[in-house]
This record gives structure tokens, sequence and C-alpha cells, in this order.
């Protein structure tokens, strides 16, 4: 009867811990947009208390328009902010992506446009976390990616969502915090979700 009930309690155990190792809660940290070595709301202006903002994450996604539009990225910024960093700044060649990894990058996000020769060579060479921007058109090879990210610029539809379904190892990058489907996403073992600093209290 005691060899029983310790063979039941063992049991009951083991179960929990499994139940425990597979619940794991869906990160949300805040998306900043970096321009002329400023963070900027949505209209431009300097968010003049950001690092206070950004204080209670233990992570940012940074998007750096100046690296988006003209490959010039803010990296002597990146070197103030002493957070976990998601560099999203369109890197076109692996000396751009070695730049943002000498400026503090974490976790780099690689998007279409890419030069494909460079692919092979930032995989055996550079010792960061490597993210795909991906589109369902994305032709860029799967290699071995840390995981995805999705840029949101509307609201989660039923295509979005059945694509996303079919991935693993996805963050979603939210251009407004109501185009998240949170419940959605939390049903389907999205890892994280990123969205506007000045939404993150909202």
């Amino acid at each position: 009867m005691v060899i029983e009930l310790y063979h039941d309690l063992a049991k009951i155990k083991s179960f929990y811990y499994l139940f425990l190792s597979s619940v794991v809660d869906m990160k949300e940290f805040p998306l900043v947009y970096v321009k002329n070595g400023k963070i900027i709301d949505e209209n431009g202006r300097k968010i003049v208390d950001w690092k206070e903002k950004v204080d209670k994450f233990a992570e940012i996604y940074i998007m750096d328009l100046d690296g988006i539009e003209r490959n010039e990225p803010n990296l002597d910024f990146y070197q103030s902010i002493y957070k976990k960093k998601w560099i999203d700044a369109v890197p076109r060649r692996f000396e751009d992506v070695m730049d943002l990894v000498v400026a503090g990058g974490n976790k780099i996000v690689i998007r279409e446009g890419f030069d494909d020769r460079d692919i092979d060579r930032i995989f055996s060479e550079v010792d960061v976390e490597l993210y795909l921007s991906l589109s369902k058109d994305c032709s860029l090879k799967p290699y071995n990616w840390n995981g995805f990210v999705y840029l949101l610029n509307e609201k989660m539809g039923f295509e979005v969502k059945e694509f996303l379904s079919e991935l693993s190892n996805v963050f979603i990058i939210a251009r407004r915090k109501e185009y998240i489907d949170f419940d959605w996403a939390d049903e389907n073992k999205i890892d994280g979700v990123a969205y506007p600093l000045w939404e993150m209290e909202a």
C-alpha cells in the first residue's frame, strides 16, 4: 500500500513538472524607433524619459529608421542602452551585421534583400542570435535561424494567423498594440510580441 502510494505520488510529481515545463509565458517587450540618435514617438518627436520607461523590461526591439532608410544605423546610440537588444536595421552585408554586433546587438534581424552570398558567413562567424524577418513570399533560405520575426502593420487576419501557426519560435512585432490578437497568439504558442513603447502602459 505504501509502495503504491509512493509510486502514485511520483507520477503526480512527474506530471506536475512536465506541465510546468510546457507552460511558458508569452514575452511582451517594447518596440522603439530610433532616428538621428534619438528614440522617437509616432509623430517623430523625441521621447525624453525613454530610459525610465524601458527600465522595467529585460529586452527591447530597436527599429532603426536610419539603418532601414539609408544603411546608416545609430551604432553609437545602441551602446547607451543597457538592455538585451534586438536590432532591426536592415543590414545588407556581412560587414553590416558585424557593425551591429560590435555595437552591442544581442539579437540581429535579417530581412529580405540581405546579400545571399553572405548568409553562410554570418552563420559561421557571428556569435549572436540571428532572426529572419518573415513574409509569405520570403526567398531567403531556411538555415538554422534562432527564430522568426513577423512585422505586423495591420490587424491580424486569417491568412496571417494560418501562416504563423505553421511556424515555431515566432515573435510578432506590431506597429500598434491593437493589431495583435493576444488570445490567439497565446493559444498558438507565439514566443513573444513587441509593440510601441508608448503603448506599453496603455
